[in-house]
């Protein structure tokens, strides 16, 4: 934790509280174009699979932003553990560059590259 700079530390959390603003925003805009369905006329076939196709389509964006939070709430807790910015997998400092990027980044470029070629 102390390997930042002040002024990086402020960035970092800003860019946190920034990412969290915008997913509780895109959460509630989703919940809220969420409507109930109503059966004031019958459905046909069509009707239906448009339907289930777009409450699959919100559950699975339920799904991302939910995730996306408790990705902040976690790098959150690393902070306060002094974890944040060591790669969970090597154990070497994240650049900063690579968390101004992505706060929430688990690993380094180098592992982060090897685990979505399926080698990590």
């Amino acid at each position: 934790m102390h390997r930042f700079t002040e002024e990086q530390w402020t960035r970092l959390n800003t860019l946190l509280d920034e990412q969290e603003a915008r997913t509780q925003r895109q959460l509630a805009t989703l919940r809220a174009a969420t409507k109930p369905a109503s059966h004031e006329a019958p459905l046909e076939n069509a009707d239906l699979a448009d339907q289930e196709a777009g409450d699959q389509a919100n559950d699975i964006m339920l799904v991302h932003y939910r995730n996306e939070l408790a990705q902040v709430d976690a790098t959150r807790q690393r902070m306060q553990e002094e974890q944040y910015g060591i790669c969970v997998d090597c154990g070497e400092a994240i650049p900063f560059l690579r968390l101004q990027a992505q706060p929430t980044a688990l690993r380094c470029l180098t592992c982060q590259a090897e685990r979505e070629r399926g080698w990590g």
